[in-house]
């Protein structure tokens, strides 16, 4: 672990040039039009400016003779955008600009009077996008502010960050019913794998410099998993004055951290480097309130080229590395009686991704991307005779082609997508339970109904074929309407490729006098199996069930139909309330299935699922006098399963024989979480306060003899805290110097059960109190 810090410490070395700056990233587009107010005539030649933090400087444009304008390859953030025409009255619009959005807006413009005037807007065109009120887009500074433990890996920093986020085993994180639930776009390409440390290397958020997460009122260009949609920007060079920072943290729990990144850029191309390594021992929330053999370390590496070969054409070079090593936590009664119990894991992935952005015109712009990613995962198995014996080595070639045109036209803009991806999964499985069967009838426990031993190799090449179409188009003034279709073809682990179209309708309806916006969406999604250990679940492994003894189908496909209403209001200029009722049916739903003793994953297919709720989002933006900004969500759910399942793998046979609805292990009926932060400007001191409330997932839930709903019962509610205090030191030329930080997490140190042990999750336990500090240097 010395070597990997002292490796983070030295990349500060190999960076260091003088040059101009540079505007944007190649991921937002404006398009604009601009007409006479009183005749609808275009207006040529007018003076057009964009304003925003994230710029140097203010980028200007006039309009052509058809009265069009565009500003690409820009930053996502907040923008002001002016017009200006002799004769005619200037025109400002403020919004915000989302991961990889493109906004098509039309200004129209008053004639000068006998006063000048200057007219505002705060939303462009006075029409709403069509994202759910539920999306969440956060920026760069509000990843900073987190403590450096919640930014090893992904899923730690989503699950504060929208409504209905519910944690689970393993440090999972389930949205609106899914199991397998997030689904993470990186400047537009989506890998396959879950991002949870237990399945994969995970990723940074550090590298961010944007993130919308979605969890509905999906457009066509999204598909694979609906949970939770992370649309990502990273950070760039061009938009770093050749600049860096190097962070390093402490805590207790040996939470050690370092990173270092630098960036900057030429007048023709941008370089941005991360590097970060941490530990742990609590890497896995643990089987036991005390944290036993749950000692992990990792590393993350980011690098990013961007080039600008003329005016119509970027590229964009993308390289990731990650990986981990980390223990297999188990309980005292473990300890004390197997002591040799001692399973552990290694993930690794190297990721490459060539993106190629062409302007054909003002009115046409073309992206397309090639990506291909190695990982690997390998579970080394316990040595004590009273536990099973559990081995698994998966490795996952990823290669693939994603390409889309967008074409302005009038009020429409129209994109044209197409995803081409292979995979091709080698696994190995190795099981043997008669250790835990002995240890389990020592302890007077029921037999597991799996026998062993199971041994699996296998490999194959599969993959998906996508396409779609989709039209943002203003159908009136206040109506915005975002349609579109997609195709899916899915043959991997299947004789029979499986075919699918997926409609999409999204609304949105604003009142100009009040800024209130009605949202309504149907979707229908198509869910290709998830790709860990796909061919394990699929190997009719159900032939080793005690008194059953059939293998069950490979796994299915998941289909889905939601409708989704919703209503956003600006109760003032700084507060803004969203609402949203949703309602998800599901065939085929999956779920995550342990084996026995052990930390192997598989994938069963149930007969049917449903999931409704309702979801509360209110943000209060920073509020320059007192300094302070909040936000708050809140969730109220229902999750049901029905049994038998019909695909895939289970480890008891009750699952596969039975008939009946339950509520499902993600169940959770109320969930919340909050957050304020104070900032004094002058001292630079500022404050950071969390909180987290969740009324408890059910334990094992199993419908009785005639069909009848199991009444299970729950694990505990939790409420907990976090605390954040930090300090800007003194600028220096414009730029910060250093930062310090101290963090308390869990405040009250309220251990809390997170999942009951089952046939679907082992028992685990959130972390006691943390405590811990960084610096951060700025050079």
């Amino acid at each position: 672990m010395r070597k990997c810090f002292l490796f983070v410490i030295g990349v500060s070395c190999i960076f260091s040039s003088v040059s101009r700056s540079l505007y944007a990233q190649s991921e937002g587009v404006i398009h604009g039009v601009v007409t006479a107010k009183a005749d609808g005539s275009m207006l040529p030649d007018t003076a057009i400016r964009l304003e925003s933090s994230s710029l140097a400087e203010p980028l200007r444009t006039t309009t052509g003779q058809d009265g069009h304008f565009t500003f690409q390859r820009l930053i996502p953030g907040q923008y002001t955008l002016v017009a200006s025409h002799s004769d005619f009255q200037d025109e400002r619009i403020q919004f915000t600009l989302k991961p990889r959005e493109i906004q098509n807006i039309s200004l129209e413009l008053s004639l000068r009077g006998i006063v000048q005037s200057i007219e505002v807007r705060e939303n462009p065109q006075s029409v709403a996008d069509t994202y759910s009120p539920s999306s969440t887009t956060l920026q760069k500074e509000a990843v900073e502010e987190l403590p450096l433990g919640q930014r090893n890996n992904l899923p730690d920093m989503i699950v504060m960050a929208a409504p209905g986020m519910i944690r689970s085993h393993d440090d999972f994180v389930h949205v609106r019913g899914h199991e397998i639930a997030l689904n993470t776009f990186i400047n537009g390409v989506s890998f396959w794998e879950n991002p949870h440390s237990v399945l994969s290397a995970g990723l940074s958020p550090d590298i961010i410099q944007s993130v919308n997460v979605m969890t509905g009122d999906f457009p066509a260009e999204y598909g694979n998993r609906f949970g939770g949609v992370v649309d990502i920007v990273t950070k760039s060079g061009l938009s770093m004055n050749n600049e860096g920072s190097l962070t390093l943290g402490a805590g207790t729990a040996l939470r050690h951290n370092a990173a270092i990144e630098y960036g900057g850029h030429t007048e023709k191309a941008g370089y941005y480097l991360y590097s970060s390594a941490f530990e742990s021992a609590r890497f896995l929330s643990p089987n036991d309130p005390r944290s036993i053999h749950d000692t992990g370390r990792g590393t993350h590496h980011f690098l990013q080229l961007d080039f600008t070969v003329n005016p119509t054409n970027s590229v964009k070079v993308v390289l990731m590395g990650n990986g981990t090593n980390f223990q297999i936590p188990k309980t005292s009664l473990d300890d004390q009686l197997r002591p040799n119990d001692n399973a552990s894991e290694r993930t690794r992935a190297q990721s490459a991704v060539l993106s190629w952005n062409h302007t054909v015109s003002n009115d046409m712009q073309i992206t397309t991307s090639l990506y291909q990613r190695w990982s690997h995962m390998i579970l080394t198995p316990s040595n004590d005779p009273l536990a099973a014996v559990a081995s698994n080595e998966r490795t996952l070639w990823t290669s693939g082609l994603k390409s889309d045109l967008t074409r302005f036209f009038g009020r429409h803009t129209l994109k044209v997508g197409l995803d081409l991806v292979l995979l091709k999964p080698d696994e190995k499985l190795l099981w043997d339970g008669q250790g835990s069967d002995n240890f389990s009838r020592l302890l007077g426990l029921a037999e597991a109904d799996l026998r062993g031993p199971i041994a699996f190799a296998g490999r194959k090449t599969g993959g998906q074929a996508s396409a779609y179409v989709q039209d943002s188009v203003r159908l009136s003034r206040g109506l915005t309407a975002n349609v579109g279709l997609r195709f899916d073809r899915y043959s991997l682990d299947r004789s029979d490729p499986g075919s699918h179209f997926s409609p999409r309708l999204n609304l949105a309806y604003r009142f100009a006098g009040t800024g209130t916006v009605l949202h309504a969406s149907y979707n229908h999604f198509f869910a290709p199996p998830a790709v860990e250990n796909v061919l394990i679940a699929s190997a009719g492994l159900t032939r080793y069930l005690q008194d059953f003894f059939e293998p069950l189908s490979p796994l299915q496909p998941i289909t889905e139909n939601q409708f989704e209403v919703g209503i956003t209001h600006p109760v003032t200029q700084r507060l803004r309330a969203g609402l949203t009722g949703y309602y998800r049916e599901s065939n085929n739903p999956v779920h995550t299935v342990v084996f026995p003793d052990s930390r192997i994953y598989a994938y069963a297919n149930f007969d049917k699922g449903k999931a409704y709720g309702m979801e509360i989002k209110t943000d209060v933006q920073l509020i320059d006098r007192l300094g302070l900004s909040a936000y708050l969500n809140y969730a109220l759910s229902r999750v049901y399963l029905w049994n038998p399942v019909t695909a895939g793998f289970v480890e008891e046979t009750h699952h596969v024989e039975e008939a009946g609805r339950f509520l499902a292990p993600m169940d959770q009926t109320h969930t919340l979480n909050a957050g304020f932060t104070y900032h004094h400007r002058k001292s630079g001191l500022w404050g950071r306060m969390t909180f987290e409330y969740g009324s408890g997932t059910p334990t094992e839930a199993e419908a009785d003899e005639g069909m009848a709903m199991a009444q299970p019962l729950r694990v505990p509610g939790h409420f907990t805290q976090n605390l954040t205090i930090g300090m800007d030191l003194p600028r220096r030329q414009e730029r910060r110097r250093a930062g310090l930080q101290f963090n308390v997490e869990n405040l009250t140190n309220n251990v809390y059960k997170v999942s009951q042990e089952s046939v679907f999750s082992p028992g685990e336990y959130f972390n006691p109190r943390f405590f811990s500090g960084s610096m951060k240097i700025h050079f």
